[in-house]
Parts: structure tokens; sequence; C-alpha cells
């Protein structure tokens, strides 16, 4: 059987007009493929759900919940859906405050947004007569018991994939979930924000795919953010290694996760416009002789840097280090940076006041901490002194850190 994986984020399902935008998409794919349809959540809705699963307020919560399910209404009305279809989009939305672990609470509440915009889309495709079927990923997609950033043992996932496998004998087009899974005892977990992509990946080694598409509304995989830099171009194609070490420093189009298990089984990676699907994209595959001449560089802004050492101001050791690695497992902050000294050790990571305090109170006594934050970090590579010049003109570096061809900045805007 020939399979290709799909994924539309959040942007590409945000109204009713992008919802007959995929359905057209879907009409220029090759008759004798059957696809997987994995979705986000419609536009914005991750953000305010995890509003939802902050509020202890039940009154409040239900709503603030009741507003997010009478704009996928509004969306199902808009296609002409069932008033019994519509009825059922009604009652899947709900507060969960009465888990009590705040960390599965929130993956509980938040996965409320793909199981909506994927029943919308699955039922929309139905009534445009295409042969598609709604899954629930997480009768595929079995996770440890982590919450917000749950971990999935890749090697087993042709094992969990037999049940969509079956299901694609039935149907040309299944519609799924991304960014969602399922613990050993059964509650919903998350994988990550953006975690989206990595499904995909997943599912395509569950189904052994002959390729995964990435539908965004850039036009293939630039050098550079195009919404934050002037004159980037579109990279035809990349190696798997140069697109991991891009998504491990930030690259926003590719999820850090997605590429490797890609790459294990060499499935070729696409990035498209949902724009402009016939318009320049990137291919990321097994290119390993593939020399790259074009300079990449990225910018992440709001980032911390928490400094630590030991309280008794001693050097920092293997056994302090031990201590915050764990501490790191426990948090779930994703480090982007580090250095040490002597007696301190730089963690750098993208802004999350949460995680952050869970951090510390994981370290306990031992470490005293000091953060600096409203930090940018930009990486370059295959650049030159120039470019990084030009990137970092009229800012304090914090922190430089060179391991070619890579160089990374950390700096801060001059007040």
């Amino acid at each position: 059987m020939n399979i290709s994986i799909h994924k539309f984020g959040g942007a590409s399902v945000k109204n009713s007009d992008a919802v007959k935008n995929i359905a057209k998409i879907l009409k220029s794919f090759p008759s004798e493929m059957s696809s997987i349809i994995v979705v986000s959540a419609m536009g914005k809705t991750t953000n305010k759900l995890e509003k939802v699963a902050s509020e202890l307020n039940d009154a409040k919560a239900k709503l603030a919940i009741d507003k997010i399910a009478a704009s996928h209404v509004e969306i199902a009305n808009s296609l002409e859906l069932s008033g019994k279809f519509v009825d059922e989009i009604w009652s899947l939305f709900s507060i969960q405050n009465h888990i009590t672990d705040i960390d599965e609470r929130y993956d509980a509440t938040v996965s409320l947004g793909e199981l909506a915009s994927t029943r919308i889309i699955s039922e929309y495709l139905k009534t445009q007569g295409y042969d598609a079927s709604w899954w629930d990923v997480r009768n595929t997609i079995t996770t440890d018991s982590r919450h917000r950033g749950a971990r999935v043992d890749e090697e087993q996932m042709r094992n969990y994939g037999i049940s969509i496998m079956q299901q694609l004998n039935n149907s040309k087009f299944i519609v799924t979930q991304g960014f969602i899974g399922k613990s050993p005892s059964g509650a919903t977990t998350t994988l990550g924000r953006e975690g989206s992509d990595y499904s995909a990946a997943l599912l395509a080694c569950a189904a052994n795919a002959q390729e995964v598409v990435i539908w965004k509304d850039v036009q293939g995989m630039h050098n550079a953010d195009p919404r934050i830099f002037k004159e980037t171009i579109t990279i035809d194609k990349l190696d798997y290694h140069e697109a991991l070490e891009l998504s491990y420093y930030g690259a926003s189009v590719i999820h850090p996760r997605t590429v490797k298990p890609l790459q294990n089984r060499n499935i070729p990676l696409y990035v498209k416009s949902f724009l402009n699907p016939s318009g320049p994209s990137t291919c990321i595959g097994d290119f390993p002789n593939l020399a790259v001449t074009t300079p990449m560089y990225i910018s992440r802004p709001n980032i911390t840097c928490l400094s630590l050492g030991p309280a008794d101001h001693s050097f920092v050791g293997e056994d302090h280090l031990e201590t915050v690695f764990r501490a790191l497992s426990r948090s779930g902050i994703h480090v982007r940076m580090m250095q040490n000294s002597a007696v301190q050790f730089d963690l750098v990571f993208d802004t999350d006041q949460a995680k952050q305090d869970r951090l510390i109170h994981d370290l306990g006594s031992g470490f005293h901490t000091k953060s600096n934050d409203n930090l940018e970090l930009i990486t370059v590579r295959h650049g030159n002194a120039d470019l990084l010049e030009s990137l970092t003109a009229g800012k304090n570096i914090i922190m430089e850190q060179i391991n070619m061809p890579t160089v990374r900045r950390l700096v801060k805007a001059n007040s």
C-alpha cells in the first residue's frame, strides 16, 4: 500500500475557508495513494485552552470553554454540517477540573482542540464525497506517563500502527490528531508544544509511509524566518543531518524531534505551502554529500539564561551536574545552550516561568540561582563574520559559542 502522511497546522485550519482549502489540496493527491491527514487545533485554540486548564474557578472555566466551543460550532455551521454533528461538537468541550494533577489536567484540556478540529474536517470531507474516516490517534501513539512532553518508544511504532493500517484498508483518507497520545494508564498525554510534526513522523513509521508532507504558510524551509528577516530564500534540498541541527537550534519550521525517526527509516519529508501548493518547496532527505552554500540563521526571542551554582560556593562537580540534569528532565525544559565555569553553570532556554519555578524547586536548597530574562539567541550556520556582526549589531553579547560551522550568540538589546 502506498501511503503518505500530511500534516496541517493551526493556521491551515483556522476557519471554514481554510478547511475547504484542505479539501482542494487533497484532490491533487495521486489516486493510487492512501493518506493519513494529521491536523492541529484550529488557529489559536491551544493557547485559549491552556488558560482554561489553569483556571480553577469552574464558572470562569465553563464560560471560557463555551466560547471556544462556540467558535468551532460557527465553523461547523459555515461548512453546513448537520445539526446532530454540531451537537456533538458542543458536547466535546468540557472543563476537566475534576482531574487533580495539574499536568494531567493540562493535557486532557488542551487535547480537546485537536479532537474537535479533526472531527470537523473529517465530517466535512465526507459531505464532499471523500472516502474519509476519523481516527483517535491515542489508539496508535502510546507514550510514557509524562505530561506536557511525553516520550514515545519509536521502535514500537510499527506494532502500534497495526490498527490504523487496518483502517486504511477501509478508507482512502484517515483524519487524525497531532500533538496527543495516551499513557499506559489510559490518560491523555501531549508531546510538547508544536508536537504535531512529530506525530506525523511517528505515524509515518507506524504506517511504513513513502513520504511526509508538512503544510505551512511559508513556501518551504527558508534559510531564515521570513517573518523576521528580509530577502530569505527557499532551500530546495536539505540533508537529514542539517535539518536536525537547524531544528535543534530553534528553526521554527520543523519540530526538533521530527527528523530523526524519518532519517532512521529514510522517509523523505517535504515542506510545502498550503497557500501555494504548487510553489517552491523543500525536500529533507538522505543527501549526505549535498554542500550547504547558503548561510542559515535563526533568531529565538524570549530567552532566559538561568545561572546557578552550589550554595556553599564550591566548584561545580559531577554530583552537582547530576542533580541539575535530573531536575531538568522533570521540569520539561528544553535547553538550547549551556556553559559552565568553575563555580557557575548557565542554562539557556525558552522563557517559561512555570517550568523554571519547577526546576528551581527540584534543585532544592543546595543551589543559588540568578535569572536573566528578555534575551535573544542568534544562531548562524555556514555564515561569515560580517553576517554575524550585522545580526547582532547594537546588542550586548552575553554569551558566545563557536563550533564551526555554527556560531551562537546570546544577546540583549541595549537599554
